[in-house]
């Protein structure tokens, strides 16, 4: 039986860094997309049985790099989100509501088996939060372009 292959954007962070140790163990082979390999490369590496981990340098609104990455997947994960607005147009907007949806018009296009996406806990009521609103309208273009999407809605994670 063929692995199946899952390609995860936002792996480098804590909850991406349990997933691909998971994954690997279990035998997925597991693309893992960070913006700086040199800087998380060698953390991402230490977590994958040898031969299923790769690792690759993308900007996540390089969407030529990112549709080549989709041609070979089978499932796709999300774990990519901010806290607060930065520069270089890391905005809620961006983000929480661009990337996913350029995202789910990939796993359509490419008819992955599943598009699992980390949301937020509590954003139906808090509606004068940008933050909230962003995660808000990047579920709702998840929903209508990959319907089959599963959308977690983690509360306050830490470790």
């Amino acid at each position: 039986m063929k692995a199946k292959n899952i390609l995860i954007f936002g792996c480098s962070g804590q909850i991406g860094r349990s997933i691909v140790r998971k994954l690997t163990k279990d035998n997925y082979v597991v693309t893992a997309v960070t913006r700086n390999i040199h800087q998380k490369g060698i953390v991402l590496k230490t977590l994958g049985n040898a031969g299923f981990i790769n690792i690759v340098e993308a900007n996540i609104f390089d969407e030529k790099k990112i549709r080549e990455l989709f041609k070979k997947t089978d499932i796709c994960i999300n774990l990519v989100g901010i806290l607060y607005e930065q520069k270089k147009g890391n905005t809620f907007k961006n983000i929480h509501t661009v990337f996913p949806k350029i995202l789910s018009k990939l796993c359509k296009k490419y008819e992955l088996e599943n598009f699992i996406h980390i949301s937020a806990l509590g954003i139906n009521e808090a509606i004068d939060s940008k933050y909230a609103n962003s995660k808000l309208e990047g579920e709702k273009s998840i929903l209508e372009n990959f319907p089959k999407s599963i959308i977690l809605r983690p509360s306050i994670v830490f470790s």
